[in-house]
């Protein structure tokens, strides 16, 4: 390498090394400056929720994905024997009787299910809590960064290796945590992670029509704070509950389940990677529950369809829309168009779909409830923001957060199954 002289102050001449230039680093494929992640994350949860469909009926009939009502002796992955629907004395068919369930369980059965959920929900809850920890006491600087870093390692092996393990255990033993829990608990774990969502995102899109970025609540900031700092763990139960509640079917409605719990399992991978707050990318995440949805209820009798078409469309129309960038980006006059012109087509849908029976009402029942209980969990933020800052024991303090953390999600999760169910939260084993 060549040598720079000049001559010093001194007189004397000096010799200086140029600068070595700094090696690049080399990029991985989850490195959002120079690759897009986001065709992973979609590529290898479709290609994961094929090899389910594949592997399910590889022994039974392929047009079972739209068997939604399964008799006994039906699907089980052509192996099991499972309960099937419920009809009551009357020949109606029992709402919230899970089919898929073992029509025997088995100890090792049950084992293997809970274990495998145990392994996942508190390995997740170890690493949230381990980076947290280590960034509060000075050990590591945890920020935003465009590169997955360790964590996110960790995290994605834990999800691979515990979807893997949940094939495996499916193919073997077949039950869920379905044999044990009701069914309204893991729908309502999932609407959670929903209600979570629009609570986070209310600075940016406001709760209604753009507007209400900052509703009249003492310590209203201090609850976004601490939403946006700590809403990883009710994320984290929602997604790996509802996982490993259902075994590995492949009907229309599993399928999509599937693939969305895959995109979610990416989202809980990805925290602090630039890709984890991504607007188009937690819009594909909030917006896709009306697409499996209304698909799940369009496979079975009846006009569920209509509550989770338009209910979660008031949803996007109301509160979804309004934080889009494209439209965002618009001037005032066309982003008015744009969202007039989507207003107009919903309205022209709802006319459409309701023309049967014009139960109009159905729509508002999502919305009222996932709106309903935003504010009530900002409001226990609230009060208990306005009694922390009261306190001064630090351990008082952590238990005080940690308590009311666990009752407000427990309260919305055993509230919408109640209202899901109809009053009756209950597993089935009578039949």
């Amino acid at each position: 390498m060549a040598t720079i002289k000049h001559r010093a102050a001194s007189g004397k001449v000096a010799s200086v090394e140029p600068p070595v230039p700094e090696k690049p680093q080399p990029t991985s494929v989850f490195d959002s400056k120079t690759y897009s992640p986001y065709i992973i994350y979609l590529s290898t949860s479709f290609l994961l929720t094929v090899i389910i469909y594949v592997a399910a009926f590889w022994n039974t009939q392929w047009s079972d994905v739209f068997n939604s009502h399964p008799a006994r002796g039906e699907m089980g992955l052509g192996k099991f024997i499972i309960k099937g629907v419920r009809f009551d004395q009357n020949g109606v068919r029992t709402a919230f009787a899970y089919p898929w369930r073992l029509a025997t369980t088995t100890t090792a059965a049950r084992i293997s299910t809970w274990l495998g959920y145990a392994i996942h929900q508190l390995g997740q809850f170890y690493i949230l809590a381990n980076v947290q920890w280590l960034s509060s006491t000075g050990q590591i600087k945890a920020k935003w960064s465009s590169q997955y870093q360790w964590w996110n390692w960790q995290m994605l092996y834990l999800n691979v290796a515990m979807v893997f393990y949940k094939c495996i255990q499916g193919h073997i033993w077949y039950e869920g945590l379905a044999v044990d829990v009701p069914e309204g608990t893991a729908m309502g774990a999932v609407i959670a992670i929903l209600i979570g969502a629009i609570i986070i995102e209310i600075p940016y899109r406001g709760l209604f029509f753009g507007r209400c970025k900052r509703l009249p609540v003492p310590h209203f900031n201090d609850v976004i704070t601490f939403a946006k700092r700590y809403h990883g763990y009710m994320i984290s139960f929602g997604i790996v509950y509802d996982f490993h509640y259902h075994p590995m079917e492949a009907t229309v409605g599993h399928l999509g389940g599937f693939f969305y719990q895959f995109l979610l399992f990416w989202q809980s991978t990805s925290f602090l990677h630039y890709s984890h707050r991504n607007k188009n990318w937690t819009l594909l995440l909030e917006v896709w529950v009306l697409i499996h949805g209304t698909i799940t209820a369009l496979s079975q009798p009846g006009v569920g369809w209509q509550i989770f078409l338009f209910g979660f469309s008031v949803i996007f129309l109301v509160n979804q829309i309004w934080g889009i960038p494209a439209i965002r980006r618009l001037s005032t006059r066309s982003r008015t168009l744009a969202i007039t012109a989507a207003y107009a087509a919903f309205i022209a849908l709802a006319y459409y779909g309701f023309r049967e029976n014009k139960a109009y009402y159905r729509m508002t029942f999502i919305p009222v409830t996932e709106f309903a209980f935003a504010i009530v969990v900002i409001l226990m933020g609230s009060v208990t923001a306005a009694i922390v800052k009261r306190l001064q024991n630090i351990w008082v303090i952590g238990s005080l957060i940690a308590s009311v953390y666990m009752l407000a999600d427990g309260f919305m999760i055993y509230t919408l199954a109640l209202i899901l169910s109809g009053g009756k939260v209950t597993v089935y084993n009578d039949y």
